[in-house]
């Protein structure tokens, strides 16, 4: 996989990768996650939270696993949600997360706002993490806007731009992604994630914490495989740390984690297609 070349956005690139994943599954397993997933819709359509409200940020993930398995009704239900709940968006998250929802949906009609306008959006001062904000602002990025000059603008920002100190593995997954993709080097950044390894375990979201999880492990490995890494070495072991946090249909955090929902869900075919 060579993103610096790729034509194909983050997102498109990302459902083909859980696409694969869940190709390895037995037919068992195939046919437990897909109710799974149909379990988590909504009546509205929106996919449901932890706490059974329907979600933006947790439909995103509806829609891509939906997207990548094949289950069409599942997203022609999902469109009620868009087009009915856009005006209860709460927060950037949202923001972001729905307008990866409408171009994964291959909508088109929608403004997609301009790239002054998602720099605000992504960067103002908001009470919502900072990491999910940077991480759905890549992924924005990267499916709206491919021109060179944009590019050359993302080049002097990212060149810039310092992580906040103690930053998640995800965000330097992250960064490493675009860094690479607008032609910047990307040799520090990976040295940075491969510091969130744990041998014997997989990627931890903090170099300090002691507990791997899934979300950690499969975007560093779409970062570092994307960035032509060779991933022999932690391959192994983030494999049987994969395989052990499967429960029934879906993926747990692999972190002690019971919960079982589509965020983890989706991660875990990723991170199971990186490997392949």
């Amino acid at each position: 996989m060579n993103n610096r070349n790729s034509g194909k956005p983050l997102y498109s690139q990302l459902i083909g990768l859980v696409k694969k994943g869940f190709s390895t599954l037995e037919n068992e397993n195939q046919r437990e996650v897909k109710e799974f997933i149909r379990s988590c819709q909504h009546p509205n359509g929106g996919f449901t939270d932890r706490g059974g409200r329907s979600d933006f940020y947790y439909s995103l993930f509806g829609v891509w696993l939906s997207a990548a398995l094949d289950m069409p009704e599942t997203l022609e239900n999902h469109k009620r949600f868009v087009g009915e709940k856009q005006h209860e968006r709460s927060g950037t998250v949202d923001a972001l997360a729905s307008l990866l929802i409408r171009i994964s949906l291959f909508e088109e009609d929608f403004q997609k706002p301009s790239f002054l306008k998602l720099l605000k959006m992504a960067f103002r001062e908001s009470n919502q993490s900072i990491f999910y904000r940077l991480f759905l602002f890549f992924l924005v990025f990267d499916a709206f806007y491919q021109g060179k000059m944009i590019h050359f603008f993302a080049r002097i920002i990212l060149f810039f731009y310092p992580l906040p100190v103690e930053s998640p593995g995800s965000i330097y997954a992250a960064l490493t992604l675009i860094r690479y993709k607008v032609g910047l080097s990307v040799n520090r950044e990976k040295r940075a994630l491969l510091f969130h390894f744990e041998k014997g375990k997989g990627f931890k979201a903090f170099r300090n914490v002691e507990e791997a999880d899934l979300l950690s492990t499969a975007v560093a490995l779409f970062a570092l495989k994307a960035t032509d890494t060779d991933l022999r070495v932690v391959a192994p072991d983030c494999l049987e740390f994969i395989q052990g946090s499967y429960d029934s249909g879906a993926f747990l955090a692999g972190n002690g984690d019971e919960v079982r929902d589509l965020e983890y869900t989706f991660y875990g075919l990723l991170a199971l297609g990186t490997l392949i």
